[in-house]
């Protein structure tokens, strides 16, 4: 999966290491797996747990055409009784060269306890390690745009980065911020710690770990 579909910073950790060795199904597709723990979900600067813990689990299907598709879910925490959320996205990506790649895609969040869903469309970029995607909610009428960047400090350690901007059709926008640091123990295993500013929910903090395969 494009670390730039779940735009979750910490998602975005778990979700498909590039070091992962997929399962290989034959004629150009492979399939990996995603899973998580961790002490708070967090999504565009916001807790969808209300700061408690949460179960995070994905799989990823891809085809060295550029075509993909992908399926996740975690448990979160609105003051209903059955808490988790399903999404499911589609699309398309390529490399313009070594250095540039772009690509669009479709996403489908569901939300079990109050049986709503949102549908949003996105298109990114990679120019040179910078990730840049702008992504429009056609349920919530909502913009928002976002970069990443990782950077790497030492063996097996990442610094990942992130800003992004949130402007709904009507009301006021919102920016947020986030650095995560993730130490890979193996090909397999990350841990992870980090820290988001929202501007109207403010400061957030996350601990986990992360498995691929």
């Amino acid at each position: 999966m494009n670390n730039l579909i779940k735009t979750s910073l910490i998602a975005a950790l778990v979700c498909g290491s590039s070091n992962v060795a997929a399962i290989e199904l034959g004629a150009g597709t492979s399939l990996s797996f995603n899973a998580a723990l961790v002490s708070n979900y967090l999504f565009r600067g916001v807790s969808l747990s209300d700061d408690k813990v949460a179960g995070q689990v994905g799989a990823d299907l891809e085809h060295e055409s550029g075509l993909y598709a992908g399926i996740w879910g975690s448990s979160y925490d609105n003051g209903g009784d059955t808490e988790y959320e399903i999404d499911w996205w589609a699309g398309y990506s390529f490399a313009v060269n070594d250095n540039i790649s772009v690509g669009t895609s479709v996403t489908r969040y569901y939300y079990a306890d109050v049986g709503g869903h949102t549908t949003e469309y996105a298109i990114f970029s990679d120019v040179y390690g910078l990730g840049l995607a702008a992504h429009y909610d056609q349920h919530l009428e909502s913009y928002y745009f976002e970069g990443n960047y990782d950077l790497d400090v030492a063996e097996n350690m990442v610094v990942s980065t992130h800003a992004g901007y949130a402007e709904p059709d009507a009301g006021d926008g919102a920016y947020d911020l986030g650095v995560t640091l993730g130490y890979s123990l193996n090909d397999n295993v990350e841990l992870f710690a980090g820290a988001v500013y929202q501007e109207d929910s403010k400061d957030a903090y996350v601990v986990g770990v992360g498995v691929s395969f």
